[in-house]
Order: C-alpha cells, then sequence, then structure tokens
C-alpha cells in the first residue's frame, strides 16, 4: 500500500513560511540519518545576517524499524527540473488510494489520466515556486507542506484548475464538495483558529517500486523538525497510513467518512480522519 494522502488543495492553503520574524530554508545537502532530523536550517532574522546552525532532534518511535539503506537518505528541496518524475511518482501512487478512488470511479470525462497529470504536475510546480515541497532521490517521494504565512497560489495553477474543473462531472462535483465540508468541519472542531498557526502535510508520495526504503518518514521528519524549531504542531488528513503516521508521532483526533449517504456509492464508505503532532521541545525554538 503506497504511503500516499493528501488534504483539499482548496479553500484550505497554506504556503511556505515567509514573515517578518524569519525564515527557514533547507540546505541541498541535508541528510536524515535514521529517524532522526539534523538538517542545516538557514535561519534570517530581521535586520540580520544569515546564520547556519544544525539542529538535532530525539529520534521518532520508528526508529528501531530502519534499515541499512534507510541510514543516510537526502532531502532536499524539490527543484524545477525534479517535477516531472515527481509527478509521475506522485500519479502512480495515488491510484490506490481510497479518496482517489471515490472520485476517479464517477471523472467519466475524456483524457483521465493525463488531466490528472496535468493537475499533478501544477500541483508541483505551484508548490515549488512556492518553496513548500520536498523529494527524495529526484522524485522519488515527495511531500508537499503548508506553515503559517501566505495563502496565495500561483497565477499559472489557478489558471489550469479552471480549467480542468470544467472537465467534472456533476457527480465528481458533489463529492470533492462532501469532502470539502467534512474536512471543514473537522479541521474547525479539531483546531478552530489555530489551524492557521501550525504545519501541515498536503501531499505525501512515494513511487510504488520506491516504498519500504524510509523515504516518506524522511520527508514527514524533514517537516516535524521545522515545525518543532517554529514551536507549532503539525497535522494532516489520511485514509489509509493512520498507522504510518503513528508511528512518526501523530494521533487521531477526528474521524468521519465520505460515502456513507451517497446512493451513487455501493462500496463501504471511506474512512478519512485528522491526525496531530504536537510540538516537541528544540534547543532551536523561539
Amino acid at each position: 500500500m503506497p504511503w500516499a494522502t493528501s488534504v483539499p488543495r482548496k479553500p484550505i492553503k497554506f504556503a511556505y513560511i515567509n514573515d517578518a520574524r524569519r525564515e527557514h530554508a533547507y540546505s541541498r545537502t541535508a541528510e536524515l540519518p535514521q529517524s532522526h532530523s539534523i538538517n542545516t536550517i538557514k535561519t534570517i532574522p530581521k535586520g540580520s545576517q544569515m546564520v547556519e546552525r544544525r539542529p538535532e532532534f530525539a529520534p521518532l518511535t520508528c526508529q528501531g524499524e530502519s534499515t541499512p539503506a534507510q541510514q543516510h537518505i537526502r532531502v532536499a528541496p524539490m527543484r524545477y527540473g525534479e517535477i516531472p518524475r515527481s509527478a509521475d511518482s506522485m500519479h502512480r501512487a495515488f491510484l490506490s488510494n481510497p479518496i482517489t478512488a471515490y472520485n476517479r470511479v464517477v471523472d467519466t470525462a475524456p483524457f483521465l489520466d493525463v488531466r490528472w497529470k496535468i493537475r499533478q504536475n501544477m500541483t508541483l510546480l505551484d508548490a515549488v515556486i512556492q518553496g513548500r515541497v520536498l523529494s527524495v532521490n529526484q522524485g522519488d517521494a515527495l511531500l508537499i507542506y503548508g506553515a503559517p504565512g501566505s495563502n496565495q497560489t500561483s497565477k499559472i495553477y489557478n489558471f489550469f484548475f479552471d480549467i480542468l474543473q470544467r472537465f467534472n462531472t456533476d457527480e465528481l462535483n458533489a463529492r470533492k464538495s462532501e469532502f470539502r465540508v467534512k474536512i471543514q468541519k473537522m479541521v474547525q472542531t479539531a483546531f478552530g483558529e489555530k489551524a492557521k498557526d501550525m504545519y501541515y502535510i498536503h501531499i505525501l508520495g512515494t513511487a510504488p517500486e520506491a516504498q519500504g526504503r524510509g523515504y516518506a518518514s524522511a520527508l514527514v521528519n524533514a517537516v516535524t523538525a521545522m515545525a518543532d524549531v517554529e514551536g507549532r504542531d503539525t497535522w494532516l488528513i489520511t485514509a489509509d497510513a493512520t498507522p504510518f503516521y503513528e508511528r512518526l508521532g501523530f494521533a487521531v483526533v477526528q474521524e468521519d467518512s465520505l460515502g456513507a449517504e451517497n446512493p451513487n456509492w455501493s462500496s463501504k464508505p471511506v474512512s478519512i480522519c485528522i491526525m496531530l503532532r504536537t510540538r516537541r521541545h528544540s534547543e532551536l525554538s523561539t
């Protein structure tokens, strides 16, 4: 089962943190040995010169599961040239995702795979522009994340998103609306206004042939390390990877399902849940 999870692209949107207090950028040469996160973080306080610091974080609960192949995983900000390969990894990782299956079965307009791949390429392009996507091995695995700050998507993403929306069937629109409404209610119940001050994991996916190497764990660790430095919690939505995230310190805080009241859905309801990882102490916390 691929580690693929996603939260709705609209209207819940965040971007890479970029405020008056400081900016964080991961070094392209950062490495994550086992389940430790020791990325070089470049901190730029307002009105001062860049200071490079190397934080060390306590190992998470999955450390005993690492293999020699997982001990040196390079996590880096995604580059533009990695987008096509990363989009292909994301596409194949999400084919068996329950939420994807719930939507794809009623997406009967022509060129289904082409449209989905365009959407995934545009999603990654927007994330690269915003500076909020990490990758492993040039796109074998990827993670798009959100952080407090600007919530503006790029114009090119909005342009393609509006075009692709025109291919949606009425039933697909209804299912996407069902998902958005339930997620918004769950987020409001779980966090209220605090959600805007948290990090969140938007999309996490690993190419099927690259699974089992610790890539997804390394990517999640990288984001939660940033959240710890900021003194912030991290949340996400998943339909099929609860045990995986529990090993990384997340806990379920809200649950619901899709399709339970939909007469056009004959399979069992698709379970969805919100998971939360509370911030951990970091010597670099502000």
